[in-house]
């Protein structure tokens, strides 16, 4: 699949299991807000929402559509901590306490005091790119910059060692794979499963660590913290230790490459933005909407209900397509164009809406801003080398699986 590709070989209808969609699921979801807005998928047992009004109905009543089954429809089986619910497949009010402790580590202000640190990573990065390869020669974009970026940040928030970051990226990556299980043999199952139980095995160890020499981390808080006078179970700050590190990892890391693939399809945007960096946040605020690194998510109905004009019976499951929102002809002018200089009149979904809005939004913008300016400074090129993209084995996540680049320092 390029990146100039169109929809004329793909097949027919949406699947998102199948591969050709995974890699290009934009025509689909275009199709999807035309024909189709509430689509049934017998295979998957799931109604597939793909308007912007029907999704923010969906993501906001939490009454009516339930978070709790998110989790094990996503991960099934492969849950690393299966035992305990994580935040995300907890409705208000049991999910509030959770949240609470989380938001300490993702609030503005402490994200604007991680700033400093997300900037010395950095270039700490680019000095290794540069001492392997020289001051121009060729690089893989993903998995030596953008994969462990975000990894070593959230590794120093949650009290990671940094040494293992690249371990992270493979587990996150398997795990997230685990939405796509039904498409997969024996072989690709084993080892999603191998990663579910190395990062679960890592958790656990890290946690009786902490738990013996508490330090400033964030695995140290949650293990100390209380809340109404109840402390987290070893169970519960596993499953948080978890919940974290994929999102701190996988939003910022496809949200990075995915910006490289959008700035060499559109040639012109990409001599602006590199000659104003200022312009660096209306980049990664249109990719956010254009080319999102969290496509979907899932909520189960607790009572027959009706949407878009499709019956939906209790306890049916729901996928909001996030991505075909923040498409939507109804809310976005010109939606199928990359612009970075529209001004939204909505609430983009790529975070989440309601009380699942995702706390790591403040932290992902922040990463990726300082990243690019920071690579922008010191390198006078960097260009993929093809328009080939092979986007990751996920209809979940989506961001480039690698993207090799031309680079020169100035």
């Amino acid at each position: 699949m390029t990146l100039t590709s169109t929809a004329t070989s793909l097949p027919e209808k949406y699947d998102p299991l199948d591969e050709q969609v995974k890699q290009n699921p934009y025509p689909y979801y275009t199709k999807l807000r035309q024909s189709d807005p509430v689509l049934y998928l017998p295979h998957m047992d799931t109604y597939a929402v793909a308007r912007y009004d029907d999704i923010d109905k969906v993501l906001k009543e939490h009454r009516l559509f339930s978070s709790q089954h998110f989790w094990p429809e996503l991960l099934g089986e492969y849950d690393p901590v299966p035992e305990a619910p994580p935040m995300i497949s907890m409705d208000p009010p049991r999910h509030v306490h959770l949240r609470k402790l989380a938001n300490k580590a993702f609030v503005p202000s402490k994200v604007a005091a991680l700033e400093g640190r997300a900037v010395a990573i950095a270039n700490e990065l680019l000095d290794d790119i540069i001492a392997r390869h020289g001051r121009e020669g060729e690089f893989d974009w993903v998995w030596d910059f953008t994969a462990l970026f975000p990894v070593t940040v959230i590794s120093e928030v949650l009290g990671v060692p940094t040494e293992r970051r690249a371990e992270f990226k493979v587990w996150v990556d398997d795990l997230l794979s685990a939405a796509s299980r039904q498409a997969y043999g024996p072989e690709r199952l084993a080892k999603i499963r191998s990663s579910s139980d190395m990062l679960r095995s890592f958790f656990e160890a890290l946690y009786d660590e902490r738990k013996a020499n508490p330090g400033d981390d964030l695995i140290s808080t949650l293990i100390s913290a209380e809340v109404s006078g109840e402390t987290l179970t070893r169970l519960e700050v596993l499953q948080m230790a978890t919940l974290l590190l994929i999102g701190g990892v996988e939003t910022t890391t496809n949200l990075l490459g995915s910006t490289l693939v959008e700035l060499h399809r559109h040639p012109d945007t990409y001599q602006r933005v590199r000659e104003n960096h200022s312009l660096i946040p209306a980049v990664l605020e249109e990719v956010l909407r254009f080319n999102p690194p969290v496509q979907m998510i899932f909520r189960h109905t607790t009572e027959d209900t009706e949407l878009g004009g499709v019956k939906i019976p209790k306890g049916k499951a729901v996928m909001p397509l996030l991505a075909s929102a923040n498409r939507d002809e109804s809310k976005f002018a010109n939606a199928e164009v990359f612009d970075i200089d529209r001004k939204l009149e909505v609430p983009l979904m790529s975070f989440g809406q309601g009380p699942h809005f995702c706390l790591g939004s403040f932290l992902s913008r922040m990463e990726a801003r300082a990243a690019l300016e920071v690579v922008f400074s010191r390198l006078e090129l960097l260009q993929p080398i093809s328009d080939d993209v092979e986007w990751l084995d996920s209809y979940f996540a989506r961001g480039p699986h690698e993207l090799h680049v031309r680079f020169k320092v100035r």
